[in-house]
């Protein structure tokens, strides 16, 4: 299922659930208000006939932080509005990309235009120049060692990503916490996520060594499994919470003072949740306040590309031409 499908299709629940209906209701309305999703609705639907709870239903099509929170929501009682959160966070996610997109699209074209002057100009101007002045043009050596720079950071770069892809999944949220411009938009990601989870559970009634124990059971490869799996050490070696809070870059600090104070879980939880809805907030902001940077970085770029260009071009066609006189 796609983002977009996804952010209809939970939206449209939260809507039908918040005004009384029941899910088996809600589904059977969006089977027919979401025709091109009939597929997907009609195996959820059997999963829920088969005694199956709706979050082990949606599991195939959502990734799996999405299920342990829909999971989570579910064994809570806020599955409404979980599914809330997460059609607006999907929707606005997929209108933040086009954006991007549109954002992109006029900056992009003038470079590939500066890219298709500059094999023109080699191509046709300069080997002209050369015919005349007997002596070859060649590239200035900054510009080969421009040229060998941008390669091998782009050789690095990709490394980079086949490394980390097979990194255990903690690892990987701890390296994007810490990247410049998207490492904050995953920061305020997590905090939400974590925040709202762990809210919900302490709201159960559970006791924070309880939620410990109970995210250990979750899979593997789940975030939450592997931050209780750390935890869980972190504790054993005889540590306290704030060293583990302060030791990974996206875990929010304010965990620290929530879960040192010695409140009840219901306090907690109630903390926690109020936290959640700030952040959520904040991390759309902040997402909408990169998108408008996106241009005048690229512009910046096609500045340095027009100066690269003459250096690079125009300054050996005036050698050249020095050379006829």
């Amino acid at each position: 299922m796609r983002a977009t499908e996804a952010a209809q299709l939970f939206s449209l629940l939260a809507d039908v659930l918040s005004v009384g209906f029941s899910l088996r209701e809600g589904l059977n309305f969006a089977h027919v208000m979401l025709p091109k999703q009939r597929e997907q609705i009609k195996r959820i639907q059997a999963h829920l006939k088969q005694g199956n709870a709706f979050a082990i239903a949606i599991k195939t099509f959502v990734d799996l932080d999405c299920y342990y929170q829909i999971k989570i929501a579910e064994e809570n009682g806020e599955l409404t509005q979980v599914l809330t959160n997460l059609g607006n966070y999907l929707a606005i996610k997929q209108r933040q990309q086009q954006k991007i997109k549109a954002a992109l699209r006029y900056p992009l074209a003038i470079l590939g235009c500066l890219g298709i002057l500059m094999v023109a100009i080699k191509q046709a101007i300069l080997p002209e120049l050369t015919s005349f002045n007997h002596t070859l043009v060649h590239m200035p050596v900054w510009g080969w060692w421009s040229l060998g720079t941008c390669s091998i950071l782009l050789v690095l770069v990709g490394a980079g990503t086949l490394w980390l892809g097979h990194q255990p999944r903690l690892r990987r949220v701890v390296i994007g916490s810490y990247l410049p411009i998207v490492g904050p938009v995953l920061k305020l990601y997590w905090h939400y996520y974590l925040s709202l989870n762990l809210g919900l559970l302490l709201a159960s009634g559970l006791q924070s060594r309880d939620v410990l124990k109970l995210l250990q059971t979750y899979q593997p490869e789940s975030v939450l499994r592997q931050l209780a799996d750390a935890l869980h050490r972190h504790l054993n070696a005889g540590r306290d919470l704030g060293q583990f809070v302060d030791g990974y870059a996206f875990l929010p600090p304010t965990f620290k003072v929530f879960f040192n104070r010695g409140a009840t879980s219901l306090q907690t939880a109630k903390d926690l949740k109020a936290d959640a809805h700030l952040t959520y907030q904040r991390l759309f902001t902040h997402i909408e306040n990169l998108i408008g940077l996106v241009q005048p970085l690229l512009f910046g770029v096609i500045g340095l590309a027009i100066v690269g260009i003459y250096l690079s071009i125009l300054l050996p066609m005036y050698h050249a031409i020095g050379g006829l006189s």
